[in-house]
């Protein structure tokens, strides 16, 4: 037999990770696979009515669904992406058996899998919106896109962070859950960040989904403009400290976290 490359080992453990993720977010029920789609058309539904009869069908001269829809759809990935990969060291425990998967890895085919599902959905709902007679066309697709990657990464970060800090402190998990409820209302998902309290934009500003979200959607609305204080070079320095703090911090707790049952 053909002796394999440590990383071809690795790439066929993460496909393996993938497919098994894959399966165990739908399983055989249908409701799973269903849901995935159902829950951001909830979102949109709910949200553009109270919208439109408190203050219209459009935001800045943006109709209100495809307002959201470019807002919520990053914000449901980062979402899931970093509470995903919290609860996977414990999901996958039986799996760190073997010594060619580590934690790790789990992160990573979590990540591909969320990644995945949410493109299918916003590629989905897109066609939908502009089967109606939407303009779904993005100003700058190469920013966007990128913006999304950084995103993406920052939220890799916080859920390693997440997933060490849920097995350090059983339990905690629920408490870290309960934290991402108040984040979609102050991150900017429903309205743009100039309509939130002026006098709490120091303080929300913080929270780099907001500059995520801002950024997002003056890269594909060709007149929309971030609120004050935005800066890409924000959320590029808190994702480097975060994923130097996280995956040090992984480093050393790696062995930990294959030998004890916490989290």
């Amino acid at each position: 037999m053909k002796s394999r490359t440590p990383l071809q080992i690795k790439k066929s453990a993460i496909f393996a990770l993938v497919l098994r993720e894959a399966r165990a977010r739908f399983g055989d029920r249908r409701l799973g696979a269903l849901w995935v789609l159902l829950e951001p058309i909830c979102h949109l539904l709910l949200f553009s009515l109270l919208f439109t009869l408190t203050r219209g069908d459009k935001v800045f001269g943006i109709d209100f669904p495809i307002f959201v829809l470019v807002g919520l759809a990053p914000f449901l990935l980062f979402r899931n992406v970093a509470l995903r990969l919290m609860d996977s060291p414990k999901a996958n425990r039986e799996l760190f058996a073997y010594k060619q998967i580590k934690p790790l890895d789990t992160f990573i085919a979590r990540t591909i899998v969320e990644v995945c599902i949410v493109a299918a959905v916003y590629i989905i709902l897109i066609a939908g919106f502009a089967w109606y007679g939407f303009d779904m066309s993005i100003k700058a697709p190469v920013e966007w896109l990128l913006t999304l990657v950084l995103g993406l990464l920052f939220a890799f970060g916080l859920g390693v962070f997440l997933a060490l800090i849920a097995h350090a402190i059983p339990g905690s998990n629920v408490f870290i859950r309960m934290i991402f409820f108040p984040l979609y209302f102050i991150s900017g998902v429903l309205v743009p960040a100039a309509l939130l309290p002026h006098a709490l934009l120091p303080l929300l500003l913080l929270n780099p989904f907001l500059h995520l979200l801002e950024l997002i959607r003056s890269q594909v609305f060709a007149h929309y403009v971030p609120v004050e204080g935005v800066s890409i070079y924000y959320v590029i320095a808190t994702t480097l400290a975060l994923l130097f703090i996280s995956l040090g911090a992984y480093r050393v707790r790696r062995l930990h976290l294959i030998s004890t049952k916490n989290g």
